[in-house]
């Protein structure tokens, strides 16, 4: 599989963002002012755009899905809810290998993206997404296995202790938790006088997540992706990317020790 993105993560400092609006436009003007420092990166648009979210991480009782390298999350808003299975691995053969496909004729989305952490860290991801309304017994809202592998089939055929996973097996939020999901977008980086290759335009977003609709942030994080559908990111790229993100790391705002979301999700060490 081609690698379609790579997706560049900082943990961010969340106590600085209880007035979510002012610190994002806060937060973007220190990336601003940084990135006038740096004459091959210029930055587009502001923090503008919004989106809310409900999240749900599900897995078995015994989280039988985090023990086989697999997350299966939840999304919804307004529309259908939306499911992603999706295994991520230090090895990007371990992920591409690992068999996320979507049951024929759902409207899935496939990729293979690699995500890097600080202080640069890459981890690949492997994850296909469905929308779907019509399984479970509330608009789409799956509560079994039975269910869940009615979209990705791998999940069907999972073990443990070499017996099958009843289909039965009902599916919870991990650790009981429902995340309310803010999404800020609309700015952007532009690399450019990278050669003979266009200027490569980043997609940006600032993530904040809190346990209740108005509550306060509790996980606060940014981060910024490089697209390419054929893998062709050059080294004068790449070189580009890997410098401004080591500088944004240098930023108060951000914060190495702060908790992740699958951290927050797991309540352990595992990859984000």
């Amino acid at each position: 599989m081609k690698l379609i993105s790579r997706e560049y993560k900082v943990m961010l400092d969340h106590r600085q963002f209880d007035d979510r609006q002012a610190a994002a436009d806060a937060f973007w003007q220190e990336v601003e002012d940084l990135a006038s420092t740096t004459l091959s990166i210029r930055t587009q648009g502001r923090f503008d755009k919004r989106e809310k979210q409900t999240i749900v991480f599900l897995d078995t009782p015994d989280l039988s899905l985090r023990r086989k390298g697999l997350v299966l999350r939840r999304r919804h808003g307004d529309e259908a809810p939306e499911y992603t299975l999706k295994c991520r691995s230090e090895d990007r053969y371990f992920a591409a290998g690992t068999d996320v496909s979507a049951t024929g004729g759902l409207d899935a989305k496939h990729k293979l993206e690699e995500d890097i952490a600080p202080p640069f860290r890459c981890r690949f991801s492997h994850s296909n997404t469905v929308k779907i309304g019509g399984v479970g017994a509330d608009r789409g809202l799956v509560t079994t296995l039975g269910e869940a592998g009615a979209m990705f089939p791998i999940l069907r055929k999972l073990a443990h202790d070499g017996r099958p996973i009843p289909e039965e097996t009902v599916l919870l939020p991990v650790h009981n938790l429902s995340v309310f999901e803010r999404v800020f977008t609309g700015a952007s980086f532009v690399f450019g006088d990278l050669g003979d290759r266009d200027d490569d335009e980043s997609s940006v977003a600032l993530i904040l997540w809190s346990t209740v609709k108005e509550g306060r942030p509790l996980v606060a994080e940014f981060s910024f992706r490089l697209k390419d559908k054929e893998e062709q990111f050059t080294r004068e790229l790449a070189e580009s990317a890997r410098s401004f993100y080591e500088a944004i790391q240098r930023l108060d705002w951000c914060r190495p020790d702060a908790v992740t979301k699958t951290t927050f999700i797991y309540r352990d060490k595992g990859d984000d």
